[in-house]
């Protein structure tokens, strides 16, 4: 009977962990279609992020908005991914884990954040994705943006 147990644990553990492995990556590979430029369409709120790839293990972003802008930055670091933002207000960027990646939906987190705690990205096609922004006390939004170069053709 514990012959029996140890190898169901063991089987379960294996499950567990291929499961894990299967969500997760250590490559930005896979965003790769991020680079370029993106922006909102008409709308009062202009909101615009340009990535670049600087190297297999680094994409450079520039957030900005009607009334702010910030640094960001995808970075592999020890076989994991992360999101960095600097934004004024804040002395040192912050850092938010990747722990989801499936399905073209990328999400970042950092739990110990005030706000934002999630930021996902989400590719609707090769020239849309949307960005939600979220935190614990279910405040969140939504910012849905176009290829810049594409979208004086498909969004006017």
């Amino acid at each position: 009977m514990t012959k029996l147990v140890t190898n169901a644990l063991l089987l379960i553990s294996l499950l567990i962990s291929t499961n894990i492995h299967a969500n997760t990556f250590s490559s930005l590979t896979p965003l790769n279609w991020l680079i370029g430029e993106w922006q909102t369409d008409k709308s009062a709120s202009f909101v615009n992020e340009i990535w670049q790839k600087v190297s297999d293990d680094t994409f450079e972003g520039q957030g900005k908005t009607n009334s702010s802008s910030e640094s960001l930055r995808l970075v592999k670091m020890t076989d994991e991914v992360f999101y960095l933002a600097k934004v004024s207000h804040n002395p040192l960027p912050i850092a938010f884990k990747l722990n989801h990646c499936k399905n073209k939906q990328f999400v970042f987190e950092n739990m110990q954040h005030d706000f934002p705690n999630k930021i996902e990205y989400r590719q609707i096609s090769s020239n849309a994705l949307q960005v939600i922004v979220s935190g614990k006390a279910e405040k969140s939004f939504t910012i849905q943006l176009y290829r810049a170069q594409n979208k004086a053709n498909t969004h006017q």
